[in-house]
């Protein structure tokens, strides 16, 4: 398995090459300690990047995508002493497919290089205990969301799908059956329990809310 190591730590680099090639599982084809040597070698290939996201001339994160549109294939596993919650989410964004606090063993190490490398998402237990509260605070909160939306009746729901087609009040009445002044009504209805002052706005909320969809 090919292996590229970026970390300005030299000791830790020297550390960690020689721990993870003693068993000849990993081939460490390159090292970097900033971006600007990482940068040097997009263009020579590994199966898997160990990335340091702390370096001196910038963020690793910006590195992710450099890599992705030089090696597609490549796995990229961050390696770092960030666990702030800001700083997962903001590298998992930025499209790394495992992370990894330091002071993990090498057999920690070992085992989520060849995880990345087979398709996997290797995360240090602080990283993953982390992310299941954002999912389970996210799960309550679009619940609570749900429960805040306005109830629409359906002749409502009906009326509000077609004036965001842009039909005319006259051409829903025709499509739905209804008379135009039933659809006005409707229409004041949907005003009042969206808060708009518009038809657009009216729309606009919601497309937003996700009360309907087109």
């Amino acid at each position: 398995m090919r292996l590229g190591i970026v970390e300005d730590n030299t000791r830790l680099a020297d550390e960690l090459a020689a721990a993870l090639t003693r068993d000849g599982v990993f081939e460490v084809r390159w090292r970097a300690d900033c971006l600007a040597a990482a940068r040097a070698f997009l263009d020579d290939p590994v199966d898997v990047l160990l990335l340091d996201l702390g370096l001196p001339d910038g963020s690793g994160e910006s590195l992710v995508q450099d890599f992705r549109r030089a090696q597609p294939a490549l796995r990229i596993v961050a390696h770092t002493v960030f666990d702030s919650e800001r700083q997962v989410m903001t590298a998992l964004r930025a499209g790394v497919d495992g992370y990894l606090l330091k002071g993990s063993s090498i057999d920690q190490v070992e085992d989520s290089l060849r995880a990345a490398f087979d398709g996997g998402t290797p995360l240090s237990p602080a990283v993953a205990r982390f992310l299941l509260r954002h999912v389970r605070q996210g799960d309550r909160q679009a619940a609570a969301d749900a429960a805040e939306q306005p109830h629409l009746t359906p002749r409502e729901r009906d009326v509000l799908e077609h004036l965001a087609r842009g039909y005319s009040y006259r051409e829903t009445a025709e499509s739905l059956g209804i008379g135009t002044h039933t659809v006005a009504h409707h229409a004041k209805n949907l005003y009042s329990k969206l808060a708009a002052n518009s038809c657009s706005e009216a729309v606009f909320e919601a497309l937003r809310s996700g009360l309907i969809r087109l």
